[in-house]
């Protein structure tokens, strides 16, 4: 087998830049690139979920989105699922607590389980 030759180079100049960016402006950056506003209440119920459904169960679960007073919720087991929605009106009125500006009517849950390959 022939002896291959690697030609090494310095990626290191390649990737750096000029201009090095602040973490807090890069993530400014992102926020604005995507138009989130962390000031929005919606944004802080889904940044804040922990803190709503608790540790235990926000693991397993991710808000999708809001839409119309409706929290979409994806759950990684049908268990998970099952739970958020026996204990949402307690979540309700834990977020209207907080945020009684937001017209959250009622969340809805499914399920997507994850695959092992």
């Amino acid at each position: 087998m022939a002896d291959r030759k690697y030609k090494k180079t310095d990626n290191y100049k390649a990737l750096a830049s000029e201009d090095p960016v602040s973490g807090s402006v890069f993530l400014d950056q992102v926020l604005e690139r995507f138009d989130i506003d962390l000031k929005n209440p919606v944004t802080q119920i889904i940044v804040r979920w922990k803190d709503f459904a608790g540790s235990a169960i926000a693991e397993h679960s991710v808000c999708e989105k809001y839409s119309d007073g409706v929290l979409y919720i994806i759950c990684d087991h049908p268990s998970r699922t099952s739970y958020i929605r026996m204990n949402s009106s307690e979540i309700i009125k834990k977020i209207k607590g907080v945020y009684p500006e937001v017209d959250l009517k009622k969340i809805v849950t499914r399920t997507r389980t994850r695959r092992t390959t």
